[in-house]
């Protein structure tokens, strides 16, 4: 199971993308993010939209996915 909060994210939301895959995780918070935070999306630079899909990527890429060292 693989887990990615949008708080882990740095927006003010208690969504969580689960799923089996790192994939599967990706594509459901990048779309949440897409839908939700269009608005902060849209003010960030391009490589602030880098480092939030690093993010999703490093954390969903850790043992369990739930982000804890």
């Amino acid at each position: 199971m693989k887990i990615v909060k949008c708080r882990d994210l740095g927006f003010k939301c208690n969504f969580m993308a689960t799923g089996t895959t790192q994939e599967e995780v990706e594509k459901k918070m990048l779309d949440h993010i897409k839908q939700v935070h269009g608005d902060e999306l849209e003010k960030m630079s391009e490589d602030e939209v880098k480092e939030i899909k690093y993010r999703i990527s490093t954390l969903t890429g850790r043992g369990c996915g739930c982000g804890a060292l």
